[in-house]
């Protein structure tokens, strides 16, 4: 632009970051957006998405879609970030997932994006971990919209592989402790739950929010899936999941930490209700899918 008063008119007066924030840690932080209610800036977002996935498809029909923004938190000399006049601490724009407020096939991801100069740096796994910790504080499973990319598929297929031989291994179950704390779901009142090491598909499908058709695959994948008395059971000793830990070099840890979530019970049936009402309004109709998921 060859003027400032040009460059001015541009500038959004609205605040920067916009949205709930649901989740905070010592580098990142997630703020919910409803397509909704900031049509525009979620309109923009997809735009934006447009220009590093080819198979982005929905860039205005987006009032049946959340955006969660990934930002980073930069020092305060960092160029190019926002300043919170709030808690005084600047932002930058990392990237974000979208997903469908009532989705039919309990997809819990929709579009994901990582800008490129932030690729490779755990972001994109922090996006799907933060995806599913939302699911399971809604007391249901989800997965990725299909069919994945080819980058998208190995990110997933990373994430499920931990997520799986943490729960096998009575890792997961702490964060069952906290939702039993903030969310008081039925799934997760017994304490006797905790210790359990007998897994059904179904049971960890409910400690992951994975759907069980991901668990089986992952479980396939991993070679840890075995039958009783006719049924899929899994009944691993820890000696056997530390040699597939090792054979194949899965990093068990998360890249998230569980104490930054900042859903509670409330603000969760809060965002239930409104869903509910878009989905009951009189313009409520089934918006066509975002693209599928990419990540880095």
């Amino acid at each position: 632009m060859r003027h400032r008063e040009t460059l001015d008119s541009h500038v959004c007066p609205d605040p920067f970051p916009r949205g709930r924030r649901v989740y905070e840690d010592a580098t990142s932080a997630l703020f919910e957006v409803d397509g909704k209610a900031h049509t525009l800036y979620c309109q923009n977002l997809c735009l934006l998405s447009k220009l590093f996935l080819d198979q982005k498809t929905i860039y205005y029909d987006i009032g049946g879609f959340l955006f969660y923004v990934l930002l980073s938190k930069q020092p305060a000399t960092a160029v190019g970030s926002f300043s919170s006049p709030a808690d005084a601490t600047e932002y930058t724009f990392v990237g974000y997932f979208s997903k469908e407020k009532s989705s039919v096939e309990r997809n819990n991801l929709a579009c994901i994006l990582v800008l490129p100069p932030f690729r490779g740096q755990s972001y994109g796994q922090l996006l799907i971990e933060l995806s599913y910790e939302l699911t399971k504080m809604e007391g249901t499973t989800g997965g990725p919209e299909q069919p994945l990319s080819s980058q998208g598929f190995h990110s997933y297929r990373s994430y499920w592989r931990r997520a799986i031989v943490q729960a096998l291994l009575g890792v997961l179950p702490q964060a069952e402790k906290y939702l039993r704390h903030s969310c008081g779901r039925k799934q997760h009142t017994s304490e006797a739950v905790v210790e359990q090491r007998v897994f059904s598909l179904s049971r960890l499908a409910q400690l992951t929010g994975i759907r069980i058709e991901d668990v089986l695959f992952t479980l396939e994948d991993l070679g840890l899936l075995g039958t009783w008395y006719g049924k899929h059971v899994v009944c691993i000793a820890d000696d056997t999941i530390q040699q597939v830990i090792s054979t194949r070099r899965i990093n068990p840890g998360m890249r998230m930490d569980f104490s930054g979530l900042q859903v509670d019970n409330d603000t969760m049936q809060e965002s239930l209700s409104e869903q509910e009402s878009d989905d009951s309004g009189p313009n409520s109709s089934n918006s066509d899918n975002e693209s599928s998921a990419d990540s880095s």
